[in-house]
């Protein structure tokens, strides 16, 4: 009887071990990445996506009015992907991604920081995604360089840049300075944004900032968007 009794509890045991064996292995095998779908075999991101983040960023810039704007690629392919997914998505997580990339454009462009803020996205944009999605890299690119990071800006105006041809005219009274904007004067400050595209935003956010004293503002996107 012994005998028996021992033979079913070892026979619970390895059904027991194979299920948790089987659900390792449709962890390891069924995910997808967040990026684009492909199969992940457990990883948020397939090998195609991770060889994004493991590339160099650029060291060419785009000349906007007066200002040199440095970005981490192109706003194409799989890059395209990536901000497509963390914007209408909700994978908010990859905003420690964006923060990698931006910390390595920083890093090898040898560009000189000492605060970090952000293009601010609208309220009707946050209220869709339910987070400010340039925040939260700022945040993570705060943590990489071991700056302070500052909400400087904030969007008192919602903006179409798609209804108008005139896309300065479009962006115009979009910002005012937030209350946290009066510790970057006499600092080198980095903007942040996701895609420069007519580079339009960058220059009314720069504009406003200006207004806050700062010695010096340098400009930082994920992408550039070549169209």
């Amino acid at each position: 009887m012994k005998s028996l009794k021992f033979n079913s509890e070892l026979s619970k045991l390895f059904r027991y071990c194979g299920n948790v064996f089987e659900g390792v292995l449709n962890l390891t095998t069924d995910t997808e990445c967040v990026v684009c779908g492909s199969q992940s075999f457990g990883k948020r991101l397939c090998k195609d996506c991770a060889l994004i983040i493991d590339g160099p960023p650029a060291i060419t810039t785009r000349k906007v009015g007066h200002y040199e704007v440095h970005y981490f690629g192109f706003y194409e392919e799989k890059l395209r992907e990536f901000i497509l997914a963390y914007k209408f998505k909700n994978h908010h997580s990859l905003a420690k991604t964006f923060g990698e990339m931006l910390y390595k454009t920083v890093v090898v462009n040898n560009i000189q920081v000492e605060m970090i803020t952000y293009v601010p996205a609208t309220k009707s944009a946050k209220k869709r995604r339910g987070y400010d999605h340039m925040r939260l890299v700022a945040l993570e690119l705060s943590k990489k360089l071991q700056m302070p990071m500052i909400d400087a800006l904030k969007a008192v105006r919602e903006t179409d840049q798609l209804l108008t041809k005139d896309r300065a005219e479009a962006v115009k009274g979009k910002f005012a300075l937030g209350k946290e904007s009066k510790f970057l004067e006499g600092k080198k400050i980095l903007l942040i944004d996701d895609v420069l595209t007519t580079g339009n935003t960058m220059l009314e956010a720069v504009r406003i900032l200006k207004g806050a004293k700062p010695d010096n503002i340098s400009c930082c996107v994920v992408a550039l968007n070549k169209g």
